[in-house]
């Protein structure tokens, strides 16, 4: 089977646990340079002896996926450490569940979820788009969770930011779009 991401950069948000320090792990171990990017400064720290094998290959940025400058800079910083971007793996998320009737209590979390799920994505697409542009190629994967396919009760908020989908950026098609 041909390996894709060997020598390739990848840039993966949401990265200090769970699925996105996995797919971390395993772009890595398949040959690629990972920028591992969270809000969790102390978890990035914390998973940090997980990844000392890979050290050269490895940057570890603290950047919160709402903050737009932030996204810039981390990728700025992915371009000065590994001088391109191949693919951005926009992973970080968050799922309040709470019912409409509980909207009081409930509506600082589902600003919290739209700001990451929907913002964050869009952040993180526009701070990579024009490098990729300039590359001439590009691939970005918006990670949803499983509530996008099978909601629940209590997670109407949540599914608005698994809707967005984006084709891939490459020689042939730099129209590229979006799709809802």
């Amino acid at each position: 089977m041909q390996n894709h991401l060997n020598k390739k950069v990848v840039v993966v948000t949401g990265a200090a646990s769970g699925f996105g320090k996995l797919v971390a792990s395993k772009c890595l171990d398949l040959g690629a340079m990972v920028t591992r990017c969270d809000v969790n400064k102390v978890g990035l720290s914390n998973t940090k002896d997980d990844f000392r094998e890979y050290t050269a290959n490895l940057l570890d940025f603290t950047a919160d996926v709402t903050n737009l400058k932030q996204m810039q800079k981390l990728m700025q910083k992915t371009i000065e450490k590994f001088g391109r971007i191949d693919v951005l793996i926009n992973n970080a998320g968050t799922m309040p569940l709470a019912f409409y009737s509980d909207h009081m209590k409930a509506m600082k979390p589902w600003d919290n979820c739209i700001d990451i799920n929907i913002k964050g994505v869009l952040n993180g697409i526009t701070s990579a788009y024009d490098q990729m542009i300039l590359q001439g190629s590009g691939h970005i994967v918006n990670i949803s969770s499983i509530y996008g396919n099978y909601p629940v009760a209590g997670a109407g908020v949540h599914l608005g930011g698994n809707l967005i989908d984006i084709k891939c950026i490459n020689k042939n098609n730099l129209s590229s779009g979006v799709v809802f």
